[in-house]
């Protein structure tokens, strides 16, 4: 008799229903789920968790890490609450401009408006592996990109950024999609030294609904390199990059970073250990609005 009481979850159920099903399935108190989320470093009171489930609040920005670890921890995908979360939500960053967590975001908008500004924002980030491969002249010749990301609105496309180095020639960047999608529009900057780009999807995502891409970025530039870092605009994806260095060319010293912005201060740096075969990573389980990176010296 309990289970038919329960209606299905489906696209439209909402934030506050679909986070009160999953927690009864799991038969926790909300000062349980407390101390599990303050065991990860998260903490969040029970009323603020109650408020949630009751619908009289949504979640903030700030908050998607929270989500992120609910999701994992009451046993439901990646996605699953985060994509119910109200449009209400958005409408204080509204008046924020796209990209601008990055000290080039000017120019980005400008290339946004050439291609689909409307596909803005239009999906998450759930995971993301970034390789990036130094040749022998110092320079990052290739950026392998694994991504899976969730439709918070219906959506045909990803649209990704790139910056190659200072002064670099943007002709010579160059995006090839490998699977799970095609390459659009590219749309360059020349005085930001960067790209914008479409990678259309293999289908119409609706809400809720993923999909994984495997892409690559060909610099032909031949500029060497000190540091590579993916910014965020909204965090919550778990993120691992890892740096090749060619065995010919190794650094002499490499640390890892975040930042609020790009240009901005570091909020962490730490020193990273290359391996025998010349690679250093970072891993980011979940990653806040903003940039990880790492950075190297040469002598």
């Amino acid at each position: 008799m309990i289970e038919s009481s329960v209606r299905p979850v489906t696209p439209e159920t909402s934030f506050a229903e679909a986070l009160r099903q999953a927690i009864a399935r799991r038969g926790l108190a909300l000062n349980r789920i407390r101390t599990h989320l303050a065991d990860r470093g998260l903490h969040v009171g029970v009323a603020t968790l109650s408020t949630w489930q009751s619908g009289r609040r949504i979640p903030r920005e700030d908050s998607l890490a929270v989500i992120s670890a609910l999701e994992e921890l009451l046993h439901l995908p990646p996605g699953w609450l985060t994509v119910r979360i109200p449009p209400a939500r958005s409408e204080p960053a509204a008046t924020t401009p796209p990209y601008a967590v990055v000290d080039y975001a000017v120019s980005l908008t400008r290339l946004l408006d050439r291609l689909r500004r409307d596909a803005h924002g239009r999906l998450r980030t759930l995971t993301v592996l970034d390789e990036i491969r130094l040749g022998p002249d110092r320079s990052a010749q290739r950026r392998r990109v694994t991504q899976s990301v969730v439709a918070v609105e219906p959506v045909d496309r990803l649209i990704i950024a790139h910056q190659g180095e200072p002064g670099c020639d943007v002709d010579q960047l160059a995006l090839h999609a490998v699977s799970g999608c095609r390459t659009g529009r590219v749309a360059r900057a020349p005085e930001a030294g960067a790209m914008l780009a479409e990678l259309l999807l293999d289908r119409l995502l609706a809400v809720g609904d993923t999909a994984v891409v495997h892409y690559e970025i060909e610099d032909r530039t031949g500029l060497p390199s000190v540091d590579y870092q993916r910014f965020s605009e909204w965090g919550g994806a778990h993120y691992v990059l890892e740096v090749q260095f060619d065995r010919a060319a190794l650094p002499v010293r490499v640390n890892e970073f975040r930042r609020r912005h790009t240009s901005g201060p570091d909020l962490l740096r730490r020193d990273l250990m290359l391996t025998a075969d010349g690679r250093a990573h970072v891993v980011e389980p979940s990653a806040d609005p903003g940039t990880v990176g790492i950075a190297w010296e040469w002598d």
